[in-house]
């Protein structure tokens, strides 16, 4: 991750997080403090709830970003256009390496070069309509290979259906599932909260996930929101089980069947903050037990819930509406999003930028996702499709773009450490 990317003058703001230990870059000696914590903790719903003490680097006003001006970070309240956010991200951005970079670019690279027969694009919309507005065909030493993203049925019909073509790297998402849970008021303590004109809570973050071709993407978000809370925290803190906690959401749902159904994420995950408060309730366990590549877990499910047993949520999961992110991230709180796909999820290159002239539409299903900052109308999202993808795993999606996504935002309201 470029230091630049986010504060051209600043070297200590923005922090990539994907350290060997998991651990942020400089808070693993107090690993251990959290057993000299005030065992008086305030639930954050609490009124007079303290939030969490956060160091100065996570934070960046305008005058850390020397191509832009206060415009560029007065909040879109709907009025701006596409050529206003093509602006801003130039002007915020525009000193990236790979600014402007597509995934063709990205691919060309990488000795790929797009494949133009229509005839492919017709077969793949005749499975689905619109399959190929988010699967894209390259050619390499002969070969073709589809990149981009569908839903788990249309994987199914395309394997089914195109032995000769590698559809390895095609990403999944996931069909609609739930009804949508109403945003509520933030509590005082949140709702009082200075917004910042950047956060970036990425040094607390451990390294990006690979969901592979499952459903278990709110199973990684969710996950990475509980790792990267108990690093804020300063809590022990070892790699957890996305699998482990997908097998947890599944039980809460009703439709657990094994583990193989965990690890593939069946038809994926309720919205809300009921999956949140499974990890209140109940946790997940450390990820050498049940690693995020295997099906089967290494040891028996009794020890597994044990172990999670020692690895809850220490916060309170809390639907909010989109005017109140940049506060939640401003108290140091990461949220959790759910929002439609489209065919601009399939274009996102190096610089991780969304293109904001093109709304999500949902056909091709929905993504959950982690937001852990933003620099003016642009948040900061740790994806879980590998660091590949975007830059290094994470995007930049423009505020009108969520808005436009009928997104589902659950912050997670920590307890005072």
């Amino acid at each position: 991750m470029s230091d630049y990317i986010l504060s051209p003058d600043d070297d200590d703001f923005g922090f990539d997080g994907d350290d060997d230990d998991g651990y942020p870059d400089d808070d693993e000696q107090d690993q251990d403090d959290n057993e000299d914590q005030d065992e008086d903790d305030v639930d954050a719903n609490d009124d007079d709830a303290d939030l969490e003490n956060l160091d100065d680097d996570v934070f960046a006003s305008a005058a850390d970003f020397p191509d832009a001006d206060e415009d560029d970070f007065e909040d879109d309240q709907g009025d701006w256009s596409a050529d206003d956010y093509e602006e801003s991200a130039q002007n915020l951005f525009g000193r990236g390496e790979f600014f402007g970079d597509t995934v063709f670019d990205q691919l060309a690279d990488a000795g790929y070069t797009p494949f133009q027969d229509r005839t492919f694009d017709n077969q793949f919309d005749s499975i689905f309509p619109g399959t190929s507005e988010t699967v894209n065909l390259f050619e390499r030493d002969g070969k073709l290979a589809a990149f981009g993203f569908v839903s788990m049925a249309v994987l199914e019909a395309l394997r089914a259906r195109f032995t000769g073509i590698d559809l390895s790297n095609l990403e999944v998402a996931v069909p609609d599932k739930g009804e949508r849970t109403p945003p509520q008021p933030l509590p005082p303590a949140y709702a009082s909260v200075q917004e910042q004109d950047a956060v970036d809570l990425r040094k607390f973050c451990t390294p990006v996930g690979d969901q592979s071709q499952t459903s278990r993407c709110s199973a990684f978000a969710w996950t990475h929101a509980l790792e990267m809370s108990r690093n804020i925290q300063r809590q022990d803190n070892p790699r957890l089980s996305c699998s482990y906690t997908m097998l947890e959401f599944q039980k809460m749902q009703g439709d657990a069947k094994d583990f193989p159904y965990a690890y593939s994420g069946g038809d994926g995950t309720v919205g809300g903050p009921e999956p949140g408060q499974v990890l209140v309730d109940r946790g997940t366990c450390r990820q050498e037990l049940w690693p995020d590549d295997l099906e089967y877990p290494v040891t028996r499910e009794t020890q597994l819930a044990a172990d999670a047993d020692r690895h809850r949520l220490d916060g309170v999961p809390h639907p909010i509406a989109l005017d109140d992110v940049r506060k939640v991230l401003s108290a140091g709180c990461p949220v959790h999003v759910a929002m439609n796909t489209g065919g601009t999820f399939s274009k996102v290159g190096r610089d991780g930028l969304f293109n904001a002239a093109e709304a999500p539409d949902g056909r091709h299903g929905r993504h959950a996702m982690l937001i852990t900052g933003y620099v003016g109308n642009f948040f900061v999202v740790k994806n879980s499709w590998g660091t590949d993808w975007g830059e290094n795993g994470y995007c930049y999606i423009p505020k009108n773009v969520l808005a436009a996504s009928d997104p589902e935002f659950v912050a997670v309201l920590l307890n005072r450490t």
